[in-house]
């Protein structure tokens, strides 16, 4: 009795043969046709590159160089409608306080002391503002999820955002200080017999210049505390009005109240006069009370703040 023939499974088959210029040879079933190593020359290898050069290791990442960081907060300052009009109303409001400080004293000349006593004036009450918008634009606008994702570290952009407003702060006191310039050379020269005298003393210019920086820093430090621009605009023009209203309740306050009131401790900055070691720590406690600890605060928030 024969057996029935069992027909070889493909495993079992033998492998096809190939000719080749008269040569004919058989493949094994467990070879390859893949002489390369390297499987980055594979369509997974290549794949798997580009996966690495898209989604770089935690570890190769660098961080967003504080100069660009600087570059782009001074950029939001100048290129935003409010940012650029602020800086415009900033030097159009200055130009006329000058204007009618020369106006009232026409007829014998105006100095340059008066003349930088009246730019200061506004800028006392704008410049601040350049702060708070500094600070607190990014979470009115509903921009930080951006910014934030493009640098997570949050203290290096708060930084920049403070560093950014006090250069423009300067800036703009470097313009009235020219401004003041022109315009008392000017007048001295429509006077009568007047003198131009642009010497101005390094110890007004270092008051000016402590003026601007804590004017501005005051601003980033309502910003940062309430991270809303009309809120904190609203805050810095209440608090410091009605602040010595407060300061005014006992008679310890009223004696004292130049070491709470800030506007109080820093009258002295408006004089070529040195002031003395009480003043400046006057300055540097109002100071801590107004700015550095609204800053700090506000500066942990937005480290905790959530981004939405």
């Amino acid at each position: 009795m024969s057996t029935p023939s069992r027909r070889p499974t493909r495993e079992q088959q033998p492998a096809p043969t190939q000719t080749h210029a008269g040569t004919t040879y058989q493949e094994h079933p467990m070879t390859t046709t893949d002489t390369h190593p390297d499987s980055s020359a594979t369509p997974a290898g290549t794949a798997a590159r580009k996966d690495d050069a898209a989604h770089p290791r935690l570890a190769d990442v660098r961080g967003v160089p504080f100069s660009t960081l600087l570059k782009v907060e001074l950029r939001k300052l100048v290129d935003t409608r409010a940012g650029r009009w602020l800086l415009i109303s900033i030097l159009i409001i200055t130009a006329l306080a000058m204007g009618i400080t020369l106006w009232v004293n026409r007829d014998s000349g105006t100095q340059l002391f008066p003349l930088l006593a009246a730019a200061n004036i506004p800028q006392a009450l704008l410049i601040p503002i350049l702060g708070i918008m500094t600070a607190a634009n990014e979470w009115s606008q509903r921009t930080a999820l951006i910014t934030f994702t493009q640098e997570p570290r949050r203290m290096r952009v708060m930084l920049a955002k403070t560093v950014a407003a006090v250069l423009l702060g300067l800036l703009v006191l470097a313009l009235s200080i020219g401004l003041a310039m022109a315009a008392h050379a000017v007048s001295m020269m429509v006077a009568d017999g007047g003198q131009v005298d642009l010497a101005m003393g390094w110890t007004f210019l270092g008051h000016l210049l402590v003026l601007q920086v804590l004017g501005v820093l005051m601003g980033v430090a309502f910003g940062a505390l309430l991270l809303n621009v009309p809120l904190g605009i609203v805050a810095y023009v209440l608090v410091p009005t009605l602040s010595p209203l407060l300061f005014m309740a006992t008679d310890w306050l009223r004696e004292n109240a130049a070491w709470f009131d800030l506007g109080l401790a820093q009258a002295g900055l408006l004089s070529d006069e040195a002031l003395s070691s009480t003043e400046w720590a006057q300055i540097g406690t109002t100071a801590a009370i107004w700015i550095l600890l609204p800053l700090t605060i506000g500066s942990w928030r937005v480290a905790r703040k959530e981004v939405k």
